[in-house]
């Protein structure tokens, strides 16, 4: 292994070969099992520094000073630092600081040239901002300002490969390396136990092969190994050029050393205003447009680069940092970021100019309006689809506004906090509030003090006030409804069942609905729904046992049910009891539906005003109508408009229902953009002027926010309210057909999708909130819940449906409906 790769390769992580090297003398199993094959037969080419901390001296090279024939050159003058008597305060450079001593002074032997640029950090600071922002509320992890500087280094060396060479020596004669590829070094400082620091650089393989994404991803796992202590000689090995960073401690300019076999190296000073500026008041520095700056030096080995393409080099690295050549587009999109980047604009704002700041607060007014009424378009709602959200009037350059802006402050139109904010705080609330995976269309509702309550909560709330108990019930669902399809999947493979895969966030939503209701001395929920998930919300939500599920799976279906709901197990209702965390219950009660979809929708209507008129007073605090539709049916059939048109009437009216539309982008075999006209499957719901909250299914904590939204919205005005939930159908329409088939690219990028329930997960895990064994428990408890009720149904006495059959009595007698006149 030795042989493969050479000590001159390690560069200036020498150091570390050397201090690995004695721990292998003293004990070769203090190393890890690559360090032992490495030095196997490994044999020093340098002698270690001795006992005195002085290395054997070495004869003097002859040397060329001047034109014309090789001379014999001239003694070496006395090194003044040299001195023969030890002082008392004297320590032996030994070890790790000897070589890298060593070091130092083999790097005196690389005559180097070093270019220095300035770069405004505004662009770079916003964008960063944006990205982590977006991160933080999905996927999590963090995108420092080193990784989008070392990707806009990388993306500069393809334009400039001259700045990849290196020089090296062949038997005296002088050779340049053009390297293919770029292994990138990554110089990190790290803290030993002792309190003394020491310098390592891995580096990160063919990194220009990388897209930002695997950039990242490499540079953490990088970084990861060095914290655990498992780096290995390979990742040490041929580093072509190094990024340094000592802006992470402050300095704000350095000119490292280059060490031999590397052409070049990059230094990155601190993230600041210019020293001038540092006590300044920050309002000043906003209203005069003074941006932070950071400095980049290019040092490189002059043998072989030449100080023009160095400049050259850092004046692109500037132009991406200002948003060049799509830099921050191509970040964006490999993030799976789907927001527009902030754009580089010279600043248009005048000094003590009041007419200007009084349009630029008028225009700030109309964005906050807009955000209110259009802030749902650029909500990131679809979990299967990537597309850059984005609308002109919700742009700052629409209304005359740039970066420069986002830190002068104007007066925030009833939005909480004080009365001037900065706009960077004003539309961080307006994005938390409209733009994140929950989004809410209210402002075509004419009554005021509706559009004033939903403004308070959606702009005021806390975007997380589930307690840790919260999610972990919101988790068990999840793990309830995925565990129940996929045990159906593969005990009854290839049987109808509709199911909810991809939508699983239904069930959390309605085990909150229903424990909330509870809570609020709300009686019975009578709910409608078409096929769709059906039977995991029988199974879940209702309580219907496992066990009659699974013989009507095995063919058991009571043959009495000629005149009743039909003999599909997808079809038939059931009245259960609902019981929440807090001890309260509610009976619910599902209607049995037929394969004409929204037809049960007057049908839930009429039970629930039934029930109302019965207990009379209050009703409507006591009896909660649900209806759960499919997107293509909600925006197709008439039946829903003549419900919603209905249902403000006094003789029809129930006190508003909640409507939740499992909006999983297609119907049947249909895309959206082939079956309606409309942007959204629920704008018909706007002919009443209801709410429409949209939100993203695979994010289930968004998710019971929506929920809880539209029962207070309910509970407060009695009127009804929408939830366009989001999410996709993993399987064909009734799990026989290849959805593949006519929808390839959707089922492409769904193939790829984890469940929501690994995605959320994995969410609780990063934030430490639930463990791993926590994790596998839920899911296997309730696998053994299903797997009990599967045997027992297996060992049940089956029916035998040919041997009863019930008496046909063909058309059922005539009844008597009339009332007598007296009685009228």
């Amino acid at each position: 292994m030795a042989d493969d790769i050479s000590k001159e390769a390690f560069g200036p992580n020498i150091w570390l070969v050397d201090e690995m090297y004695r721990r292998y003398q003293e004990n070769p199993h203090s190393v890890a099992d690559t360090w032992r094959e490495f030095f196997e037969d490994y044999k020093p080419t340098r002698a270690r520094p001795q006992a005195d901390g002085n290395a054997p001296a070495k004869e003097a090279a002859p040397v060329d000073v001047g034109a014309g024939a090789p001379k014999k050159a001239a003694p070496a003058p006395e090194d003044e630092s040299r001195v023969t008597e030890v002082p008392e305060d004297a320590t032996p450079l030994r070890g790790v600081a000897g070589v890298i001593a060593q070091n130092m002074e083999a790097s005196l032997g690389v005559p180097t040239a070093t270019s220095v640029r300035t770069i405004p950090a505004k662009l770079l600071e916003e964008n960063r901002r944006i990205i982590n922002r977006y991160l933080a509320n999905h996927r999590g992890g963090k995108v420092s300002f080193t990784h989008l500087i070392g990707w806009a280094v990388l993306k500069a060396l393809e334009v400039h490969p001259a700045m990849k060479a290196s020089f090296v020596d062949i038997d005296g004669s002088p050779h340049v390396v053009e390297h293919k590829h770029v292994n990138f070094g990554l110089a990190v400082d790290i803290e030993k136990k002792d309190g003394s620091r020491v310098l390592l650089v891995p580096n990160i393989k063919e990194a220009d092969e990388l897209d930002f994404a695997g950039f990242f991803g490499a540079y953490e796992e990088v970084i990861r190994r060095v914290r655990a202590n498992e780096l290995t000689t390979e990742d040490f090995a041929d580093t072509t050029i190094t990024l340094t960073n000592p802006g992470t401690v402050g300095t704000r300019l350095s000119v490292p050393r280059l060490m031999p076999n590397q052409g070049l190296i990059v230094g990155v000073g601190a993230v600041g205003y210019p020293a001038e500026y540092e006590a300044a008041d920050p309002r000043a520095l906003a209203r005069l447009g003074v941006s932070k700056t950071l400095t980049m030096t290019s040092t490189y080995d002059h043998r072989v680069i030449q100080g023009a393409e160095s400049g050259q080099f850092l004046s692109y690295v500037q132009e991406l940092m200002l948003g060049g050549h799509r830099f921050y587009d191509e970040i964006f999109a490999s993030l799976v970021v789907p927001y527009e980047p902030v754009r580089w604009s010279r600043d248009h704002s005048a000094i003590d100019d009041d007419q200007a700041d009084l349009e630029k607060q008028s225009r700030v007014i109309g964005l906050i309006n807009m955000y209110r009424v259009r802030g749902h378009l650029l909500a990131d709602l679809n979990p299967i689809g990537y597309e850059v959200l984005a609308h002109p009037e919700l742009d700052l350059s629409y209304y005359g506004l740039t970066v420069w802006d986002l830190d002068r402050e104007f007066l925030a139109e009833g939005l909480p906090g004080p009365r001037k904010q900065s706009l960077r705080r004003i539309l961080d609330t307006l994005r938390d509030a409209y733009c994140r995976t929950l989004g809410i269309e209210y402002m075509h509702i004419s009554d005021p003090d509706q559009k004033h309550w939903i403004q308070q909560r959606v702009e005021t709330q806390a975007p997380d006030d589930l307690t840790p108990d919260d999610k972990k019930h919101i988790l068990d669902r999840l793990i309830a409804a995925e565990a129940f399809e996929r045990f159906l999947h593969a005990k009854y493979t290839g049987q109808k069942r509709f199911s909810l895969e991809g939508a699983e966030s239904l069930i959390p939503m309605l085990d909150w609905l229903f424990e909330t209701a509870a809570d609020e001395d709300i009686i019975e929920a009578v709910m409608g729904m078409a096929h769709r998930g059906r039977l995991n919300v029988l199974a879940n939500i209702v309580g219907k046992p496992l066990g009659e599920i699974f013989k009507e799976f095995e063919g058991e279906i009571d043959p009495k049910t000629v005149q009743g709901s039909g003999d599909v197990k997808y079809h038939l209702g059931m009245t259960g009891q609902f019981s929440g965390r807090s001890g309260e219950s509610l009976a619910v009660v599902l209607s049995s539906n037929p394969s004409h979809l929204e037809a049960v929708d007057p049908v839930v209507e009429g039970m629930a005003r039934a029930k109302q008129d019965l207990l009379g007073q209050e009703s409507w605090d006591r009896i909660l109508p649900v209806l759960i539709h499919g997107d293509a049916a909600f925006a197709g059939q008439g039946i829903v408009a003549e419900t919603f048109n209905l249902s403000a009437l006094q003789g029809y009216r129930t006190g508003g229902t909640v409507h939740i539309v499992v909006n999983n982008n297609i119907g049947f075999t249909t895309a959206p953009s082939s079956g309606r006209s409309s942007t959204y499957a629920t704008d018909i719901a706007k002919i009443v002027a209801c709410p429409i909250i949209h939100v993203n299914g695979d994010d289930p904590e968004a998710c019971v926010h929506a929920v809880n939204l539209a029962f207070a919205y309910r509970q407060a005005f009695h009127l009804d309210i929408v939830i366009d939930l989001v999410c996709y159908r993993r399987y064909g329409h009734n799990e026989s057909d290849e959805p593949a088939f006519t929808q390839p690219t959707m089922y492409a990028r769904i193939e790829e999708r984890r469940s929501v329930r690994k995605l959320y997960t994995a969410q609780l895990l990063n934030k430490s909130e639930i463990t791993v064994d926590e994790a596998e428990e839920f899911l296997e408890s309730f696998r053994a819940q299903m797997q009990g009720a599967f045997d027992d149904t297996k060992k049940g006495h089956r029916v035998d449906v040919e041997a009863v059959q019930p008496h046909v009595v063909g058309v059922l007698p005539h009844v008597e409906t009339g009332v007598v006149r007296e009685r009228l």
